[in-house]
């Protein structure tokens, strides 16, 4: 286990815009990466090395010694494998832990778990990310940047990584909803939340209705809801607001 930071303590160099005025300085983002496999927590490292703006500040392969990292100095995201070699139950109770330990923390889980229940017990948790292994460096360094942002990354069942969100800092917050962060949530029922969360991953009424074992029309019941709390008119409105008030 390593324990040591290794934030980047180097003055940024600020270059003033053209009225003159400098840019606020951007943070190193704190990184926490829990693994089983200390070639992929290595490799981590690397990948993270040469970006000024993260920092990886240790580097776990259970969850107690993620857990003692987290504590002693509470990192901006955690990328955790759910596998962690005692079962994929490990993985999963930590990441509950960790969100209710540290509320400002964001969970990328990056994992070559590729059970289906897995991803939608984390989910349902509230990790605001799900990547494989099997993803290229450039996809994993976008989704930590991307969920760094306030935003979700999920990969679809078909391999594709699917980006929520995109960036546009135009639209307005739903009424009702602002300025509550990640407490959001709270104005949801646990069921709309529930649903919430696997709209997040692109599934349709029908999957959604399967995985809660519920009827069909009664997720469509959840989703006007959503709707109406959120102040959206389309679904494909709701994980994008939903985001942005930092429900998701």
């Amino acid at each position: 286990m390593t324990t040591d930071a290794v934030l980047d303590t180097r003055p940024a160099v600020l270059e003033p815009d053209m009225a003159g005025r400098l840019p606020a300085p951007r943070r190193t983002a704190r990184l926490l990466v829990v693994d089983g496999a200390g070639i992929v927590r290595f490799g981590m490292r690397q990948l993270f090395a040469g970006d000024p703006h993260l920092a990886v500040i240790g580097e776990a392969a259970s969850p107690r010694d993620a857990l003692v990292i987290a504590d002693r100095c509470p990192p901006d995201l955690v990328i955790l494998d759910v596998d962690l070699g005692r079962g994929d139950a490990a993985g999963v109770e930590l990441a509950r832990m960790l969100l209710e330990r540290h509320r400002k923390v964001r969970i990328l889980v990056l994992t070559g778990c590729r059970d289906r229940e897995i991803m939608l017990r984390t989910i349902r948790l509230g990790v605001h990310g799900y990547l494989s292994k099997g993803a290229d460096t450039t996809d994993i360094l976008r989704a930590v940047h991307t969920l760094l942002r306030g935003e979700s990354v999920f990969e679809s069942g078909a391999g594709a990584v699917r980006m929520d969100v995109p960036g546009d800092e135009s639209r307005p917050p739903a009424r009702g909803l602002g300025g509550l962060g990640g407490l959001g949530g709270a104005m949801l029922t646990e069921r709309e939340n529930q649903v919430l969360r696997l709209l997040a991953v692109g599934m349709s009424n029908r999957e959604i209705g399967r995985s809660l074992v519920i009827s069909e029309a009664t997720v469509k019941f959840h989703v006007r809801n959503l709707r109406d709390k959120l102040d959206v008119r389309r679904r494909t409105e709701i994980v994008y607001t939903a985001t942005r008030q930092g429900i998701v």
